[in-house]
């Protein structure tokens, strides 16, 4: 499969305030992934296979749980299209 970009967004505990500072740990799964990725305001996206970047998401979330959170909620939007998608393609 061709390289997809996933826009996501992690909530620890399903809010986006009071997560006592585990959001910067979720975005250093993203970042050990090894995987490109750029942290917007919203959300955070990454370049990659589908299966990796789903691999990602799911180890992201294990970290939250891992980290006190009792329940994730993610959003998830996937960008595909058969030549593949980049970060790059993000910026024109």
């Amino acid at each position: 499969m061709s390289t997809v970009t996933a826009g996501i967004q992690i909530l620890p505990n399903g809010k986006d305030d009071g997560t006592h500072g585990d959001l910067p740990e979720i975005v250093q799964v993203i970042k050990n992934s090894g995987l490109p990725y750029k942290v917007g305001p919203m959300e955070t996206v990454i370049e990659g296979e589908l299966n990796s970047v789903f691999e990602v998401i799911k180890t992201a979330q294990e970290k939250s749980i891992a980290l006190g959170a009792s329940e994730v909620h993610s959003t998830i939007k996937i960008h595909y299209r058969p030549s593949g998608v980049s970060l790059l393609d993000k910026e024109e």
